[in-house]
């Protein structure tokens, strides 16, 4: 350390390139046990290898969605009404139904309290269950405020058309709403 470089002690020549003087252990240690080297001079494999197996083929990836059980409107699987896992607050399983229009008469509805946690724990949010129906009374609110934004905006250019919101689209990381006329 310091002002010297560090280099290894090349004045001490035991077996196999050894920094232990063997000598000094045989004349120090009794006749009856003699001690060990304390290095392992047993050759290992000097070539480094990868710790990956490269023999089996690598499992693809698969999504953990089932294609199949989501639904084409709003491109989302099917939310579940028992609880989720460690949870202990017994959640409301209603749904309420929006003022937004979806098809001819149907409406679309949002999801009760348990299905809103339930989607929150599937994402991996840590969500404290107390505030969750308030948390949907929120969610619910904006999406009818922004419903009534959308209309206003539209009804400037055609004030005679009644709109409705036929699905929800997913563009890469970017979620869209589809309007049509009806």
């Amino acid at each position: 350390m310091g002002q010297t470089g560090s280099r290894p002690d090349t004045s001490v020549s035991s077996k196999a390139g050894c920094p232990v003087p063997h000598d000094s252990i045989t004349a120090t240690s009794s006749p009856q046990i003699a001690a060990p080297c304390p290095i392992d001079h047993n050759p290992r494999s000097t070539t480094a290898q990868c710790p990956i197996d490269h023999k089996s083929p690598p499992k693809a990836a698969q999504c953990p969605i089932d294609h199949d059980a989501v639904n084409p409107l709003n491109h989302m699987p099917t939310l579940t009404q028992t609880p989720a896992q460690n949870q202990s607050v017994t959640l409301p399983t209603d749904r309420t139904e929006s003022s937004i229009p979806r098809d001819g008469q149907a409406k679309w509805e949002y999801p009760s309290p348990q299905q809103f946690y339930n989607a929150l724990v599937r994402k991996g949010w840590e969500t404290p269950e107390e505030h969750v129906e308030t948390m949907v009374e929120i969610h619910n609110f904006l999406n009818e405020e922004a419903w009534g934004e959308v209309l206003k905006w539209e009804r400037r250019h055609n004030r005679s058309v009644p709109y409705s919101l036929k699905n929800f689209l997913s563009l890469k990381n970017a979620f869209l709403a589809m309007m049509i006329c009806n």
